[in-house]
């Protein structure tokens, strides 16, 4: 069904005015539910967000679906859509998420994804290399070097970690932020939903995000861009060439400048105008 506040302004990650009619619908899979946003017409792409979950799309979405059809859903324990204790490892995930394009009508399609997300496709595609026919890795995970490893996230405060996932603070704010009008139950669900996120990602890459894929990685068939935002300080810009490396058809798109680690709240217009650039 249609959003009835579909056309408000995005909550965060950009300061543009796109307004676009928002339909949210649940997609049944084997791990229940998945809500899944789709907004725009056009080319379809696929977006899988980052560590900071999805709740209603964000400004790079909104942006996107001005002459494109997106279709993001939100993974398990990432937000509206309930955690699945049967997804244990990053084999459970990837059979989920192949699962998941076959439910979304989306195999063969040209895809998005952010960090932890990133480096699932990356999975997907080396086992099943129909799954995309291109994807734009922003800022994946999945490669460890212990002479230039990033910051462990997880050692971080909280407030620490926001700084180093994004550089904005007017984007900081705004996840942090409380929804106005929320009773004590609502407070106490929505620190339990901002838990379950921050856990399930930890559960991705720590202690080591290093699960082997750089070993798989040359069965990637898809083109692969990837994009780092310079300030990134999780995952070192200097992955970029070495994730570019290991696949076979691969560019790497120059830093963006003023950008943490979720590169598509930061600069949302900038990741746009690269996905758009892979669907040309």
């Amino acid at each position: 069904m249609a959003d009835p506040d579909g056309g408000r302004p995005p909550p965060f990650g950009g300061r543009g005015s796109v307004t676009v009619d928002i339909e949210r619908r649940e997609v049944a899979t084997g791990s229940g539910p998945v809500t899944t946003f789709e907004l725009g017409e056009g080319p379809v792409v696929g977006f899988l967000h980052g560590p900071a979950g999805l709740d209603e799309p964000t400004a790079c979405m909104r942006d996107l679906a001005v002459d494109h059809r997106v279709v993001a859903p939100c993974l398990p324990g990432f937000g509206p859509t309930p955690g699945d204790p049967t997804l244990r490892t990053v084999h459970d995930w990837v059979v989920f998420l192949s699962e998941l394009t076959d439910r979304l009508g989306l195999v063969g399609s040209r895809w998005v994804a952010s960090s932890v997300s990133a480096m699932l496709a990356l999975e997907l595609a080396a086992v099943r290399p129909e799954a995309f026919r291109s994807l734009v890795a922003v800022a994946p995970t999945g490669l460890w070097d212990p002479d230039d490893p990033g910051v462990d996230l997880y050692s971080l405060s909280l407030t620490d970690q926001e700084v180093h996932l994004v550089a904005d603070e007017e984007v900081r704010t705004a996840l942090a932020a409380m929804p106005e009008g929320l009773d004590a139950d609502g407070l106490v669900e929505l620190g339990v939903s901002r838990y379950v996120r921050r856990r399930t990602a930890a559960s991705l890459v720590w202690p080591l995000p290093d699960h082997g894929l750089a070993d798989r990685l040359h069965r990637v068939v898809a083109e692969v861009v990837l994009v780092w935002g310079a300030e990134d300080r999780i995952v070192p810009p200097s992955y970029g060439e070495w994730f570019a490396g290991l696949l076979p058809t691969a560019t790497v798109a120059p830093p963006i400048a003023g950008a943490a680690h979720l590169v598509a709240l930061d600069a949302p217009a900038a990741v746009a105008a690269i996905v758009r650039n892979d669907s040309g």
